[in-house]
């Protein structure tokens, strides 16, 4: 007989509906449920948004809104687990609604970082995270067993392409001050290289002169890119620069895994778990700026000595870290059967 999964997570860059392919594979029939995290999507929320006095009641609401046809969604799908991303959209209601069913919280970021999800951890059956000292904190300070359960590869979306190598250093991602500054650095180091940044930097409509007289125009693009034109990039570039943030103390971002999914050359900030599940055979990593800039001027000068670090590093995440390989830990660590 056929079990059912509902997923519910963020429609964020397709996250969960990464996670449905997975359950499809392992077998699974699914229905996916998406919400935007604390943001307007129409044109009529973004007129109550604005009109409304009190922006916390405003998202309040739209929570009440979603946990509803959650319920709704529940009962006529019936499902066996419940899986949810994030959770930030649901009260805790939605869970005990759910009571007939398996309910599981995975965190894609620090469960400490949002009080909604955080409210969520002692009402489902089984929760996992991203960021393994999050689950230390909780085992002590709260005595609530969680597991840790990396990100991963979406295979179907992050995959090789042949492609001239006509960018030598690629960075995508979100445009912090303290990463501009880095970035800015590492200009200066390599100023006869071909470098490309994408993120955003400034609105238009809202700061139209930083926008319009920005430095490094030919470096700098100024917005978001989809998975799909990411994955082009990366096809396109020598060398791909990962910087985590600040919350990934031992765990590593979805960038990581993509990267190295797109069969790319990547050189990343060390963390714990790359050292533990890879070695320097299979990408590249640094502890200090110093080594950033040396690991750069090594792969660019020896990049077609590089290539056996490729096939290594995008070897290894197709073999041990797709979605696929984490929802079937998550259902060997629950003991579903």
């Amino acid at each position: 007989m056929q079990q059912n999964v509902l997923i519910v997570g963020p429609n964020f860059y397709g996250y969960s509906n990464s996670v449905q392919k997975a359950f499809i594979e392992l077998g699974f029939n699914t229905k996916v449920l998406t919400f935007s995290d604390n943001d307007v999507e129409t044109l009529g929320e973004k007129i109550t948004f604005h009109l409304s006095k009190n922006k916390t009641t405003f998202f309040d609401k739209k929570r009440t809104k979603f946990t509803e046809l959650f319920k709704n969604v529940y009962d006529e799908f019936k499902p066996t687990i419940v899986f949810i991303i994030k959770g930030s959209a649901l009260l805790p209601s939605a869970i005990e609604h759910a009571k007939n069913s398996i309910t599981i919280l995975w965190m894609m970021d620090s469960i400490f970082r949002n009080t909604y999800s955080y409210n969520l951890r002692n009402l489902v059956n089984h929760l996992f995270l991203f960021e393994k000292t999050d689950v230390d904190r909780l085992l002590k300070e709260e005595n609530i067993k969680a597991h840790f359960l990396p990100l991963a590869l979406d295979e179907t979306v992050y995959y090789p392409i042949e492609n001239k190598k006509d960018i030598d250093l690629l960075f995508v991602g979100a445009l912090y001050a303290n990463r501009i500054e880095l970035l800015n650095r590492v200009i200066k180091h390599f100023p006869n290289k071909k470098i490309k940044i994408y993120g955003h930097l400034f609105s238009p409509l809202r700061q139209p002169f930083q926008y319009l007289f920005r430095k490094n125009k030919h470096i700098f693009t100024n917005k978001n890119i989809d998975p799909t034109e990411l994955n082009k990039l990366y096809s396109q570039a020598k060398v791909c620069l990962n910087i985590h943030h600040q919350q990934s103390q031992t765990g590593v971002n979805q960038r990581f895994f993509e990267i190295l999914g797109a069969k790319a050359l990547e050189l990343t900030d060390a963390k714990p778990f790359i050292e533990e599940n890879f070695t320097k055979t299979d990408l590249l990593w640094y502890t200090n700026e110093q080594e950033m800039i040396a690991q750069i001027k090594y792969a660019l000068n020896n990049y077609e000595k590089m290539q056996s670090t490729i096939n290594n590093g995008y070897a290894k995440v197709i073999e041990q870290h797709t979605f696929t390989k984490r929802m079937q830990f998550v259902l060997d660590t629950i003991n579903y059967k």
